[in-house]
């Protein structure tokens, strides 16, 4: 039995169920690539995002990630934790604002070769034209897709 035949049910060939299938897997693969580092594939998400964006808040992680506030609350406690974000007074002397200390900077480069490793057995294994146009098509869609989820786009054409 080939892995096609091993997947059949009603929704095999949906769009919506594909992407949960192929998602669950990749997070299981993400999950073992992070085994040896302190870090999560959702703490590593999010600490990438404070790094391209020194000076965040809570409030605006969750706009940005598929994640709830309390979510994110909770990454980034965690994140506070080990050392590899600091909260600090935010610009107009209000609010709280997110910055990646040094270690949480150690912590990146180190999660990022297990990322790269990642990348590149994903890449071998579809081949890397496929890779490329999958990585294209889902970078196109991500916006439009976050927007039907956020109700700001209709999800009938």
């Amino acid at each position: 039995m080939n892995a096609n035949e091993a997947h059949k049910s009603v929704d095999a060939d949906r769009l919506s169920h594909l992407l949960w299938e192929v998602g669950a897997h990749t997070a299981a693969l993400s999950e073992t690539a992070y085994a040896d580092t302190p870090l999560t594939p959702a703490t590593a998400g999010v600490l990438d995002v404070i790094a391209a964006n020194p000076g965040t808040s809570i409030a605006e992680l969750a706009r940005r990630l598929p994640t709830s506030a309390q979510g994110i609350s909770q990454l980034v406690s965690k994140l506070e934790a080990m050392g590899y974000v600091e909260r600090r007074l935010g610009d107009r002397g209000h609010g709280v604002a997110l910055f990646v200390t040094d270690s949480g900077e150690d912590a990146r480069r180190e999660a990022d070769g297990h990322k790269s490793e990642l990348e590149k057995q994903l890449a071998s294994t579809l081949g890397q034209r496929n890779y490329d146009h999958l990585v294209r098509l889902l970078m196109r869609a991500r916006p439009l897709i976050a927007e039907m989820a956020a109700g700001r786009r209709s999800a009938n054409p």
